[in-house]
């Protein structure tokens, strides 16, 4: 009965996948594929798993190679992180405070780490700084799971870069 059911939902996965990558376009369809794969990969492994076809392990395995594509997507902002945690040299004339916080004021951070923290050139347009800080902020904001600190250094850098 419950392989019966994992056979339907796999073939029903399957159609609504095939569905999906026909529609996009053909620069998208690589990394669908791949993202489809991987999860596909994870399906059969949890599935026997499930059915007790394999160990247990193997199903904490499957998920952290469903996880592992995951990572990579956080990778973009490791400079933001790097100069958070005061790793980068550039957060010499910040002071911290006693939780470890960047204390900073506008003075403290100069064009080049502005831009470097908001992902754009020192030239960028005013419309590419505010875009990028739009998608920034609607991702660090403290009401939606991001820090205080991280949220004031994105509003500091999009200050600096439009000043």
């Amino acid at each position: 009965m419950l392989s019966s059911i994992l056979v339907v939902a796999a073939i029903g996965a399957l159609i609504f996948g095939v569905k999906r990558w026909q529609s996009l376009p053909n620069e998208k369809k690589a990394g669908f594929a791949r993202k489809w794969a991987m999860y596909g990969a994870a399906a059969v492994i949890l599935a026997l798993v499930v059915t007790g076809k394999a160990h247990w392990l193997m199903g904490v395995l499957a998920s952290l190679l469903a996880l592992a594509g995951r990572v990579s997507q956080f990778a973009q902002y490791a400079p933001l992180f790097k100069q958070f945690m005061g790793e980068d040299s550039g957060l010499d004339s910040g002071s911290r405070s006693s939780k470890g916080s960047i204390v900073s004021n506008t003075q403290a951070m100069n064009k080049q780490q502005a831009a470097d923290i908001l992902g754009v050139d020192v030239d960028a347009s005013i419309e590419d700084v505010r875009s990028a800080h739009k998608r920034l902020i609607q991702k660090m904001h403290p009401d939606r799971g991001g820090s205080d600190a991280l949220a004031k250094q994105i509003n500091l850098a999009k200050d600096v870069l439009l000043s």
